[in-house]
């Protein structure tokens, strides 16, 4: 069994108060690189925000494609041969007239309710609202 020296006292309490002002600093540099993460992940999670609020806002830009254009252009050619239908026959001689005019009614009244001059420019996030105006159209509701 080895005895403490006392002389040796000392040599080891500097030891064990070097090594704690070692882990003291150790322990000071830890907490400033977690402080940098985290003022890191709060600065990404604002930037993140801000490109999903500019992402939105050009999604709410974007106008129809051509494929939306024709789907759209399809759902008044049937709505206004429909409407036609329910009131003439093929053969009738107003017939033919009568379809262009429910056509340019739609047309028309579509425009308007999307604040558009030309119905390519209506909004994407809009086209499930002008598919359902469409097919939902009903002259008499503006007579």
């Amino acid at each position: 069994m080895t005895l403490i020296n006392p002389n040796q006292q000392p040599d080891f309490l500097s030891v064990v108060e070097k090594q704690m002002q070692l882990t003291e600093a150790q322990g000071m540099a830890i907490r400033g690189l977690v402080d940098g993460i985290k003022q890191m992940h709060l600065d990404v999670t604002e930037k993140v925000e801000e490109v999903q609020m500019l992402v939105q806002e050009v999604r709410d830009s974007v106008t129809l494609t051509d494929a939306e254009c024709y789907q759209l252009q399809d759902a008044v050619r049937i709505r206004s041969i429909t409407l036609t239908r329910d009131r003439y026959k093929e053969t009738d001689g107003k017939y033919n007239e009568t379809v262009g005019k429910y056509r340019r009614m739609i047309w028309s009244k579509l425009k308007v309710l999307f604040s558009v001059a030309k119905y390519s420019h209506i909004r994407r996030i809009d086209f499930d609202d002008s598919i359902y105006f469409v097919k939902d159209f009903r002259p008499e509701d503006y007579i």
